[in-house]
């Protein structure tokens, strides 16, 4: 995927950083009031950069992320205004969010105080374990370990988490807090809702909603851009564009 020393968010995907793809799309979105970038305290000039590249009119708020995921989301919910009422938070290289997609978390969200996006999971799903083998003809290696199926999930009730993950900014607020005076860890930020008792309801996203981490994703990508740009001018509608837009 080009350089390898440069983060994801910055890969250019037709011309523009992924970064920049994603901020536009947000920035078009009436639903969306204020945009708060948390990076790495050495991209913050390459942030700054990009967001008068891309003017991006809603991005007021640029914050240090920390050493890890739960500690960048903890540092840009302190800079929330008073009076925010919802707060979603996104993945910088998912670019392919949507109006209605954001509208669905908000009205969930307002309801039951938190939701994700989400679609159900199409393959099946092993719960795996290892177990050791030993090696024959040395005995006296340690011996290797190997994975075995220990069993078959329903796929049924099995869904695949994206973002944005949208939550009431009172909840969200106090979830953190409660994360990190007990010292609980989580993967996303739907995990400390549920691990302290808050439900979270499920809104259904797109295939399309991809996080792109990996070459094929990029090539995944920039098909899903052409075939909007290819849709956009069949209909005679405007595509997202970071280096088109009205003043």
């Amino acid at each position: 995927m080009g350089d390898p020393t440069l983060p994801k968010q910055f890969l250019p995907l037709q011309g523009i950083p992924i970064l920049g793809h994603t901020l536009t799309r947000f920035d078009h979105i009436d639903a969306i009031d204020q945009i708060i970038l948390v990076t790495r305290q050495q991209d913050t000039a390459r942030c700054r950069q990009l967001l008068t590249t891309c003017r991006i009119r809603k991005a007021t708020t640029l914050v240090p992320g920390g050493q890890v995921r739960q500690e960048s989301v903890f540092h840009g919910l302190q800079h929330l205004p008073p009076d925010a009422d919802i707060v979603l938070i996104h993945d910088a290289v998912r670019i392919f969010i949507t109006s209605d997609l954001m509208t669905a978390l908000i009205q969930a969200t307002r309801t039951y105080g938190a939701s994700i996006a989400a679609v159900p999971v199409q393959d099946t799903i092993k719960h795996v374990e290892p177990r050791p083998l030993a090696s024959p003809g040395h005995p006296h290696e340690p011996p290797d370990p190997q994975l075995f199926v220990k069993t078959t999930l329903d796929r049924t009730v099995l869904w695949h988490v994206q973002t944005p993950q949208a939550f009431r900014a009172s909840l969200i607020r106090t979830v953190h807090h409660q994360a990190r005076a007990s010292g609980l860890v989580a993967t996303d930020d739907a995990m400390l809702a549920e691990h302290f008792g808050h439900p979270v309801a499920i809104v259904p996203s797109s295939y399309r909603n991809i996080k792109i981490t990996t070459p094929t994703d990029l090539l995944i990508a920039q098909a899903f851009l052409r075939d909007e740009a290819h849709h956009a001018a069949r209909h005679d509608t405007p595509s997202p564009d970071p280096q088109r837009r009205n003043t």
